[in-house]
């Protein structure tokens, strides 16, 4: 028989790190913690890797004060965590996790669902910018301005054209070399 109501039990960020400091989740597991559950990630095939490869090479060779390129790294949300594919943020100290981002990328090979999922979470984190670069459709979603958890502007931008970041000072993405 099955009970008339289940319960769940969300986690938050401390509970999570206390699984992995106490062995029952292995630190290297992929996964994200989406408003208290942990979700496993998706596997990524080359070309993903290559087009994170392209990103974080294109971004990393620029010299700013301002922010820092992080890559599949923590970034803190409401009710729990993200590993962004591209994570461009504010410096901070080695031992803090940051809780927002300038700009945040993800690369969709089969995630794309997953990832425009992602858009409100970002939204409700203030990140101003927000691209998804979908590989199968060869075109680049760019989210902005968020306001009270939605983002008023999704322009989408495909094969001869550039995506140049509002918030940081960076060469414009060609969306053809991008997706190579």
């Amino acid at each position: 028989m099955v009970p008339a109501t289940v319960s769940v039990h969300r986690l938050s960020v401390d509970d999570v790190y206390g699984m992995v400091a106490a062995g029952v989740l292995d630190e290297d597991a992929r996964v994200e913690l989406v408003h208290g559950v942990l979700v496993d990630m998706v596997a990524v095939g080359p070309e993903h890797d290559g087009a994170l490869a392209w990103l974080t090479k294109h971004f990393a060779r620029v010299e700013s004060t301002r922010w820092e390129v992080r890559v599949q790294s923590t970034l803190l949300v409401a009710g729990g965590y993200l590993l962004p594919d591209l994570a461009l943020v504010e410096p901070l100290p080695r031992t803090q996790q940051p809780a927002s981002a300038l700009l945040v990328i993800e690369v969709a090979q089969t995630s794309q669902a997953r990832d425009r999922d992602k858009a409100r979470d970002y939204a409700a984190a203030d990140v101003p910018e927000y691209w998804i670069v979908d590989l199968a459709a060869r075109e680049v979603t760019v989210h902005r301005s968020p306001l009270a958890g939605i983002y008023q502007d999704v322009v989408v931008y495909a094969d001869g054209d550039s995506v140049r970041p509002i918030l940081v000072d960076a060469p414009p993405v060609a969306v053809s070399e991008l997706l190579g």
